[in-house]
């Protein structure tokens, strides 16, 4: 039996399945940094031991495909917002385009972020990820963090980071997602002050980098 997105499991998910799986002979994939559900796993210990007590085997999968060296660097600043000790994992490329952020009227963000898609170079796809995925006045339309997650685009406009690390019980997890999702470009877009460490990893190593 093969499991994934294994960290959304609760215990009555886990039995469910050991019962399907008399042998327990399973292959269980899950990233706790991206766990959005409050019954899911916390540690794979905690949810594993008391059916299968030392007869698995922990792999960590330290290395990321699809986000930039420059994604993933701004993106750990939303794991420290979470309840688990997860390093990040470490991209196999860099394109130099680091994250950007553009500020817009919190009383009409729906423009700016309009406004920054059409002037987006996008060869490839594109998503826009906001807290209340609403419709924008150009062709794309936007999905929440949970609907994004397991999907991916070339660029991706995040909105209001604030507002997504602030909904319970797993904001911080949706954010990571949210910024997780793009194979080449990030641009975040907020009318409300952005998250400090958020904006410490963009804003700091942007000037860094002599943006």
């Amino acid at each position: 039996m093969v499991v994934d997105e294994a960290q959304e499991l609760s215990e009555m998910d886990w039995r469910i399945l050991l019962r399907r799986c008399p042998g327990k002979s399973m292959t269980i994939v899950g990233d706790l940094a991206q766990r959005q559900s409050a019954a899911g796993a916390r540690t794979w210990a905690a949810m594993l031991d008391a059916h299968v007590s030392r007869r698995w085997t922990y792999r960590e999968l330290t290395v990321s495909y699809r986000s930039t060296a420059e994604i993933m660097a701004v993106a750990a600043s939303a794991l420290a917002e979470t309840e688990t000790s997860v390093t990040p994992p470490e991209s196999v490329r860099s394109n130099g385009l680091w994250p950007w952020t553009q500020e817009g009227s919190a009383d009409d963000l729906a423009a700016t972020v309009t406004e920054v898609v059409r002037e987006l170079p996008t060869p490839g796809s594109l998503s826009v990820i906001d807290p209340e995925g609403s419709r924008l006045d150009v062709a794309v339309t936007a999905i929440t963090p949970r609907e994004s997650r397991g999907l991916e685009f070339d660029v991706v406009v995040v909105v209001e980071p604030q507002r997504i690390l602030a909904h319970p019980p797993s904001g911080a997890a949706e954010l990571y997602v949210a910024l997780t999702r793009a194979t080449q470009q990030v641009v975040v877009v907020h009318g409300e002050p952005l998250p400090p460490a958020l904006e410490e990893a963009i804003r700091g190593r942007a000037r860094q980098h002599g943006r």
